[in-house]
């Protein structure tokens, strides 16, 4: 697939970006990072094009399962539950999309859930947006700066980086809800 992808270049990237949060099966960072590699000079642009194109798809995605979510949602979900599954997922909604960005869980699962909760669409633009930017300029910039390098020195640590980042999100959100609580 990075052959045909790479042989579009901006393009390729641009419908990976598009599918990433609608149908594409397999992690971003197989087309990405051989691509930002490839293009070094050009990974700036490479990575504003990718945030659009899966922004776009995030978009796409939400609004098709928010359509057709009346007929799940009717066969799976009473009323209540739904309104309280709803009510306990949009308290975290930003969060959870945020940390879709360091999660192995696809990016389409998250999609998926707000467009059947139908989370409102500001916190979910936003959440697609800060996430895919957690998600993919990091990786970015470092192949810009260090190159092919980075990919050796830092891959057999990035599940240990990738742990150590979402231990400090849940961390920092636990105390801020107790100090906002006054426990602390």
């Amino acid at each position: 697939m990075f052959e045909i992808l790479k042989e579009f270049g901006i393009y390729g990237i641009a419908v990976a970006g598009l599918l990433e949060a609608t149908i594409l099966p397999i992690p971003m960072e197989t087309i990405s990072i051989p691509l930002y590699l490839s293009s070094r000079d050009k990974v700036a642009y490479l990575l504003v094009v990718l945030l659009i194109f899966s922004t776009l798809g995030s978009i796409i995605g939400y609004l098709f399962w928010r359509k057709i979510s009346g007929p799940i949602k009717s066969r799976y979900l009473k009323a209540e539950m739904f309104i309280k599954i709803k009510k306990m997922y949009e308290k975290n909604a930003l969060l959870a999309l945020l940390t879709s960005a360091f999660t192995p869980i696809p990016f389409e699962g998250y999609i998926l859930v707000a467009g059947i909760l139908e989370i409102e669409f500001k916190t979910f633009l936003l959440g697609v947006i800060f996430s895919r930017i957690l998600r993919h300029f990091p990786q970015g910039i470092l192949i810009y700066f260090y190159g092919e390098k980075v990919t050796k020195d830092v891959g057999p640590y990035s599940i240990i980086i990738i742990i150590s980042i979402v231990l400090i999100i849940l961390i920092k959100s636990l105390i801020g809800k107790k100090i906002k609580k006054g426990n602390i």
